[in-house]
């Protein structure tokens, strides 16, 4: 049965039975689940009318009002059902979230701290907490809840991502690595990771090792212009430029129409002495100067230069 046909039929048998406020309560929330945010909004204040003191019936109203954006009103609910029931995490969730996306962080850290108080199996506020410690550069604590959200849920991509960063910034590369090799175990496809355990690498001083790594993040992301030049330039300086033309040729044809692609292909042409397959390349990548983030005057002169290289 469709939702159409089912809240058409509890529109019938509630005109049947107006009385019945159990029916018109699932009528309410069947609109709500279904995105008819304005239509349950009638309901619910309705019941809450006769039903003054139930906490889930403001709950409701406040996830209604945050849908529709008006985060005014969906905070005075959402307070209101923490009145009626303090105990009840999921009120605080809302609410902390709620703060989160008005960047009111001090009273969102504190909602979280609340739900985790209350319920300390809930992996989204820790979550969520590390990521706002993180933003005020609290490492230590970011680190603490990113650690909990894991110990909740050890297949979170995200959290072991981020806890790698935190690591990073606090100067402990092993530790950042190994989360870094969590993330490609879980998501082998996240191209961020295989950059960032390259950037490791590099500082490391395993050079072969990086270039695999970030070989392997272009591979997975062709669009990442960042890492095709950190590419590039790495392999030109290992004397590897057969490596990166290879890799280069292979990523500019799934994006054929990308400048910046075709200048670092030129780059590599120009160290094997290729100048006419260079010069195609910085051509091309003129043409393509609507995708293209490199100087027009840089790629110019490049062409002069070699131009007047080969009189």
């Amino acid at each position: 049965m469709s939702i159409k046909q089912e809240l058409k039929n509890l529109v019938a048998q509630i005109q049947k039975t107006p009385s019945d406020l159990k029916l018109r309560r699932d009528y309410a929330n069947l609109l709500l689940e279904n995105g008819y945010f304005e239509e349950c909004l009638q309901e619910y204040k309705q019941l809450i009318n006769i039903f003054k003191e139930d906490a889930e019936l403001f709950y409701n109203i406040g996830i209604a009002y945050e849908r529709l954006k008006q985060l005014k009103p969906a905070e005075q609910a959402y307070k209101k059902a923490i009145k009626l029931d303090p105990a009840d995490s999921d009120f605080h969730y809302n609410l902390g979230y709620l703060y989160d996306q008005q960047n009111r962080i001090n009273e969102a850290i504190q909602e979280y701290h609340k739900v985790i108080e209350l319920n300390n199996q809930d992996q989204n506020a820790c979550f969520n907490l590390a990521y706002l410690y993180s933003s005020f550069n609290q490492s230590e604590k970011a680190i603490k809840y990113y650690l909990a959200a894991i110990e909740l849920n050890n297949e979170d991509v995200y959290a072991h991502f981020d806890l790698a960063y935190e690591y990073k910034k606090q100067g402990d590369t092993d530790k950042a690595l190994k989360k870094y090799m969590d993330v490609i175990r879980i998501s082998p496809d996240y191209s961020w990771a295989y950059y960032n355990i390259a950037s490791i690498f590099y500082e490391k001083g395993n050079v072969d090792e990086a270039l695999s790594y970030i070989k392997k993040s272009i591979e997975l992301n062709s669009k990442d212009i960042q890492a095709i030049k950190s590419f590039t330039n790495l392999a030109i300086s290992q004397n590897k430029p057969d490596f990166a033309l290879n890799t280069l040729e292979n990523v500019v044809m799934k994006n054929p129409e990308d400048g910046n692609i075709h200048f670092y292909i030129a780059q590599v042409y120009r160290i094997l002495k290729e100048y006419d397959d260079a010069l195609f390349h910085l051509n091309k990548a003129l043409e393509l100067k609507d995708n293209l983030n490199i100087s027009q005057v840089k790629i110019i002169e490049e062409i002069s230069e070699i131009k007047d290289f080969n009189k």
